[in-house]
């Protein structure tokens, strides 16, 4: 026995001197242009997706949760031209919505620039960077406090910062506005109009992150490994497939379920707070359906949750859905554009001949692991 561990022993080490001396021989060093190239390249992927998320993923959607088609009233043509003489003659009226701005992400695009000018596509971005930043640093403070659990210091940095989101809110849907964007965060005021919605939306989204990390736990998805996932029989295989289909399916359905609907409310709600001296940048029926009562007439001059949902017509709701999906494959495609891009300009730094050898080296090593036999 002893015998055996030594001549293992010796092998091992000379297997490992072999490997490090091969490595050795293979000396390559990245040119300058190459590492300016990739690093480049991976910085315009960045921005890339940074723009696909801000104007395709939040603003454009924040402009389709507020509009309300416009509708024309016109009268048609008679083919009868006594008719029109005949004054007892009944005339006919239709109503016909116009097709929305935010039908498409071309059309919304162009309404935007030839409104707001060629950067409208980042319209609120400085606030939103804002907004963003000071809730990474408040959510990681009350994380840091051993009282606060986790998934609370999300919820009370939204709320601490709600009035900033509704400045975001206000300049992405209306015409451009000389004010700086912190002159236009509301008053404590208005906090108090916007907390319940805001709330509602920040546990709607932790929900949406507990629910399938719980439903992993319970099925003890947590404790598989490499090992345990090799080792399982077929049927256990199957079975943990399709506790992962369900735990995905439970986090799509409560992203599209309870997620969004908590953010068109809370979009609305803030939108039914903008001041009627603005023009929205869509068209927006501000009375919502009439469900809004002004405070000068005794009311709360603010739409509440349920109305703002039930205004929120099932024609809007489905553009919502489906620009959602065009940014996920949108982003999609332009990550394997980039990762295409990125390996092409790998092979033409490196060289191929440079890579041969480095395909060599880690074959070798793992040739040279192989050999380590006992007889």
């Amino acid at each position: 026995m002893h015998g055996v561990i030594s001549h293992l022993a010796r092998r091992g080490m000379e297997a490992g001197a072999d490997m490090h001396k091969e490595y050795q021989n293979f000396d390559y060093k990245m040119p300058t242009y190459g590492i300016v190239v990739l690093v480049s390249t991976a910085i315009l992927y960045i921005v890339g997706m940074s723009i696909v998320e801000y104007s395709f993923g939040r603003m454009i959607p924040a402009l389709i949760m507020v509009e309300t088609p416009q509708a024309i009233l016109f009268e048609p043509l008679k083919n009868d031209p006594d008719a029109a003489l005949d004054s007892k003659v009944e005339q006919e009226l239709l109503l016909v919505k116009q097709e929305p701005i935010t039908a498409s992400f071309r059309k919304t695009l162009k309404h935007l620039r030839a409104k707001a000018g060629r950067a409208a596509h980042l319209r609120g971005v400085r606030v939103f960077f804002v907004y963003s930043a000071a809730m990474s640093m408040c959510t990681s403070f009350f994380s840091a406090i051993p009282v606060v659990p986790r998934f609370v210091a999300p919820i009370v940095a939204s709320l601490l910062l709600a009035n900033v989101s509704v400045a975001w809110t206000h300049i992405v849907i209306s015409e451009n506005n000389n004010k700086a964007w912190y002159k236009r965060v509301p008053s404590f005021k208005v906090w108090k109009k916007i907390a319940g919605p805001t709330a509602f939306l920040a546990i709607a989204e932790q929900l949406a992150v507990a629910l399938p990390v719980a439903m992993a736990y319970s099925f003890g998805l947590h404790n598989i490994n490499h090992e345990t996932a090799k080792n399982a029989t077929p049927t256990e295989k199957h079975i943990m497939v399709g506790q992962m289909f369900a735990i995905m399916a439970v986090g799509f359905l409560t992203a599209v379920f309870v997620v969004i609907p908590a953010n068109v409310a809370l979009t609305r709600v803030q939108a039914s707070l903008l001041s009627d001296d603005l023009e929205t940048i869509v068209p927006f029926d501000r009375s919502f359906s009439g469900k809004v009562i002004p405070e000068i007439v005794g009311g709360t001059g603010v739409v509440g949750i349920r109305d703002a949902l039930t205004t929120f017509d099932w024609a809007a709701r489905i553009r919502l859905v489906l620009a959602y999906v065009k940014v996920f494959f949108m982003q999609i495609a332009l990550s394997v554009l980039f990762l295409t891009i990125m390996v092409s300009e790998i092979f033409l730094i490196v060289g191929f001949e440079n890579l041969n050898r480095l395909s060599d080296h880690i074959q070798k090593e793992g040739n040279t692991i192989g050999e380590i036999t006992i007889d």
